[in-house]
């Protein structure tokens, strides 16, 4: 039966306890230094963990920093994580590498390089002081197009990606920084993003534990610290979503799959469930189903409310020290590995080469000439403040003019629509080579392939930067290279592919 309780008065006294619910929190903060009212914040709820976002990092130096500045005022340790999945999810513009992701490790299909990945991943962050990546995805994908998932997943394949995550998991766990598998019970059949609206996933139990556990339990196998539920709801196991329930996260993931780590709950601020329920409420729900760890990365108003509702609650004292007793052990000490960038930017050109694939073969024959080739770049500085790129929102563009001299560069619009010019620039380029930035999310992406399609298809070559689903997009004659992600050595890898070597 759920505790109904109502939102404290501001009286309320706050007091951190030995078994206080209070700590079992996740917090993300704003500033990129401690702030006054982070210190206040972490000091009422006695919140264990805390989220970097973008929005918190400079450098690596001040992310150091940061991290030292606010565990030493505070006088205790924090379980401090960070979303550094490779690939789609990055947080930092420069000093740590960015691997192409787990598209382009599907790709490769080597547990060798997903074990160095995370090792290499490992080395980086420890040195900052992050404790917990919150990484790998082990989600499945399937052939309908999935915006929150897409290349964040290993594959269709479950074996694989599973084989892969647990090699990532050790990569990381075995030189000092936590992983978390992530989203159970699987979210890669969702056709809409959690973070705009709650998914629903009409599969059966039996095709659940075929393909989309499957990659659960090899993480599990794997020793993995923590596990991410998922913001979906999937009718045929129970009627609300896995954040709240109590049959997915008590019956399958700690009795079936026999999990004894930290379960954490995805962002509850997220639109999949602050749309439906407060954050604060939410946390309550999502502790009762079985939680240890809740995260709310957005609402400071809201976590201060959540520590007060789930102290006015009551709960258990046996429950909040099983919790937190999980979460102290991710607070030890651990062995550390140093950072070896070299071998790092090696390693993620290598993983690039072997993930770029023709998936296409049209009217226009690779490789090209740079010279006088008309390449179209996504405007990346129109979603700057949603997505991290290699020195900034420029530097996707200044790596392409630095490995195609000759070229006439122009920029496309990713969220916009209409460019007075760029039909012209089109009918009169001689070829044409397109790096494509998800036509299926981005209506400005989406107005440009269609303008390809109509008026140059057959001098197009299209390179799927972001979707593998924006195949089905492009008209047959239309030459297409597909090269798993947009990371700087995903971008070299596929002109390399495509460009002519300079004489």
């Amino acid at each position: 039966m759920g505790i109904t309780v109502t939102k404290p008065a501001r009286s309320f006294v706050r007091l951190v306890g030995v078994t206080d619910p209070g700590r079992l929190f996740m917090f993300g903060v704003y500033g990129t230094k401690p702030e006054r009212r982070t210190i206040d914040l972490f000091k009422s709820t006695g919140a264990s963990g805390v989220l970097l976002l973008a929005r918190n990092i400079v450098s690596p130096p001040q992310t150091r920093a940061f991290i030292q500045e606010l565990e030493q005022r505070l006088g205790r340790p924090l379980l401090v994580a960070i979303d550094h999945e490779g690939g789609w999810v990055l947080r930092f513009q420069s000093g740590v590498t960015a691997f192409p992701g787990n598209a382009a490790l599907g790709r490769a299909g080597d547990p060798k390089l997903a074990y160095a990945v995370g090792r290499h991943m490992a080395a980086e962050l420890s040195a900052l002081g992050v404790r917990m990546n919150l990484a790998p995805v082990v989600d499945v994908a399937v052939r309908s197009y999935n915006p929150g998932i897409g290349i964040r997943s290993f594959g269709a394949n479950a074996q694989t990606a599973g084989l892969l995550g647990a090699a990532f998991i050790r990569g990381l766990q075995d030189h000092g920084v936590s992983a978390c598998a992530k989203h159970f019970p699987g979210k890669g059949a969702a056709t809409v993003d959690a973070h705009l609206t709650l998914p629903t996933i009409n599969l059966s139990r039996a095709a659940v534990d075929r393909v989309h556990l499957a990659p659960f339990r090899a993480a599990c196998a794997a020793g993995v610290d923590a596990v991410m539920t998922s913001h979906v709801r999937f009718p045929r196991l129970d009627a609300v979503p896995a954040t709240f329930s109590t049959k997915i996260v008590r019956d399958i993931l700690r009795k079936q799959l026999g999990y004894e780590g930290v379960i954490i709950s995805d962002d509850l601020c997220m639109g999949a469930i602050s749309t439906r329920w407060p954050p604060a409420q939410a946390a309550l729900k999502c502790l009762e189903a079985g939680h240890d760890l809740l995260m709310i990365a957005h609402d400071l108003q809201a976590m201060s409310d959540a520590a007060d509702i789930l102290r006015q609650a009551g709960l258990g004292d046996a429950a909040t020290a099983a919790a937190q007793a999980r979460i102290e052990r991710l607070l030890r000490p651990r062995k550390k590995s140093p950072p070896a960038f070299r071998r790092a930017a090696a390693l993620s050109r290598r993983i690039a080469e072997r993930a770029i694939r023709v998936s296409r073969r049209g009217a226009l024959k690779i490789p090209l000439p740079a010279a006088e080739t008309l390449i179209l770049v996504p405007d990346f500085r129109e979603v700057k403040e949603r997505f991290t790129f290699e020195g900034g929102p420029g530097g996707p563009e200044a790596l392409v003019r630095r490995l195609a001299p000759g070229a006439r560069i122009v920029r496309t619009p990713i969220e916009m629509t209409g460019s007075s010019r760029l039909p012209e620039q089109i009918s009169k380029a001689d070829r044409i080579l397109c790096l494509c930035f998800e036509a299926r999310r981005f209506g400005g992406q989406a107005a440009v392939l269609k303008l390809l399609s109509k008026l140059a298809p057959a001098k197009t070559v299209a390179v799927l930067i972001r979707s593998s689903w924006d195949e089905d997009l492009c008209p047959k004659d239309m030459t297409l290279v597909d090269s798993a992600g947009y990371r700087h050595a995903s971008i070299e890898a596929a002109l390399s592919l495509i460009l002519e070597k300079p004489s």
